[in-house]
């Protein structure tokens, strides 16, 4: 039971993870049954990453003061709530107003759950603490989602959003059971904390992450024309490329968490410079199955791994403002993806895929570079963010991420 709690943190982050990109495989059906366009069915996925992305700095500062273990299973139920009303709509608007209440609430939730990784675990196990619940995420991508596309083409769309509210529920449950208490945060006030965000290495390492996030999701969002019109991948092919994918993103977790532990800005350096390298050779090497398929698992399992790593360097060098830092990167790397979806598509109608991927490319090497500047500016000792909490204990070994 050494690591059990941060399993429980992994499995809400699946559950919330799921609803992402739930509607991208149901979004026919929905628009057929609400009597809606795909394009404005569409919107369903837009102003859900929306509402994630403004959740999870918002609520987080607006909750500071809540008990974290209180606040994990608050924002479970209300998620668990939102999905089972998208399950249940009648109509358009009533599951748009439920995709919005489930994306803030997803923010909040992997913002905070992450956070109480950070706290739970001993200082030399943080990053590999904070990966677990970081791999809920793509473990959601790889796994939930063609799921719940699987179960909808078979039962129609509403069952995989039950469904979804379904795992919400026991995830919700299991945090009851498992997840030791955490106290009131007593620490310092808000506007310390906020002054502590405005630090030069915090700033540059937020910038870094909407950057590479960014650069990563430009050519992302278009791997399935990318692996159809260039490497002549095609049908079930593609699918297993995409799961490939999804299987480097978990073990880059694993990885990223690892190699943070031991040395944080080696692996911030490398994972950003192998990023940046992939992106650079997607034209010349994706040429044909095997050099794609090849280059995708190299560059999703680097990309992967920088996460947990910018998340645990960018919670110490924000000091006091740690957790509030950990969710502007939350926030940031769902900005990352909108952006690179939509520079990304703008790309693919001016000149096409070869523009998408040097677009990517050049970000790419921008964020490398970014990345560089943020760890040398955070070179500089910076205190180890004491949280004060109201009635907590010092978490037994038992409850600790062991070596």
């Amino acid at each position: 039971m050494r690591r059990t709690w941060a399993f429980v943190l992994f499995a809400g982050a699946f559950a919330v993870s799921c609803t992402e990109f739930v509607v991208v495989g149901l979004l026919p059906q929905i628009a057929a049954d609400l009597d809606v366009s795909e394009a404005v069915t569409g919107q369903l996925v837009t102003l859900n990453a929306v509402a994630f992305a403004v959740g999870a700095p918002v609520l987080s500062a607006l909750c500071v003061r809540v008990d974290r273990r209180l606040l994990l299973l608050g924002t479970l139920a209300v998620f668990v709530a939102g999905h089972v009303t998208a399950g249940l709509a009648p109509n358009y608007a009533v599951l748009l107003a439920s995709r919005l209440l489930s994306g803030g609430m997803m923010g909040l939730y992997l913002a905070t759950a992450i956070a109480v990784a950070a706290r739970l675990a001993p200082p030399e196990r943080r990053a590999s603490a904070m990966a677990i619940v970081v791999a809920g995420v793509s473990t959601a991508t790889a796994l939930g989602v063609p799921v719940s596309t699987l179960l909808g083409q078979h039962a129609g769309w509403r069952l995989p959003m039950l469904g979804i509210a379904g795992l919400a529920l026991v995830a919700l449950v299991l945090v009851a059971v498992v997840v030791p208490a955490t106290g009131v945060d007593d620490g310092p006030p808000m506007t310390a904390r906020l002054r502590a965000l405005r630090n030069r290495p915090v700033v540059i390492g937020l910038t870094a992450i909407v950057l590479f996030w960014g650069a990563s999701f430009t050519v992302y969002t278009y791997l399935v024309p990318l692996l159809e019109t260039r490497a002549g991948v095609h049908g079930g092919l593609v699918t297993v490329v995409l799961f490939l994918a999804g299987l480097c993103a978990v073990g880059g977790n694993h990885l990223g968490g690892r190699g943070a532990d031991r040395a944080p800005a080696a692996t911030l350096v490398v994972t950003a410079a192998v990023t940046a390298a992939a992106l650079l050779l997607v034209l010349p090497v994706a040429t044909g199955p095997a050099g794609a398929i090849a280059l995708v698992g190299v560059w999703q399992l680097a990309a992967w791994s920088f996460v947990p790593a910018v998340q645990a360097v960018l919670y110490r060098a924000a000091g006091p403002g740690g957790d509030l830092a950990v969710s502007f990167a939350v926030s940031g790397f769902n900005v990352g993806i909108v952006a690179g979806a939509g520079f990304g598509g703008m790309a693919l109608a001016a000149g096409g895929i070869p523009w998408v991927v040097v677009l990517g490319a050049a970000t790419g090497v921008v964020a490398l570079g970014t990345v560089v500047a943020f760890v040398r500016a955070g070179r500089p000792s910076t205190p180890e963010p004491t949280p004060v909490l109201a009635g907590v204990r010092e978490p037994a070994p038992s409850e600790r991420t062991p070596t």
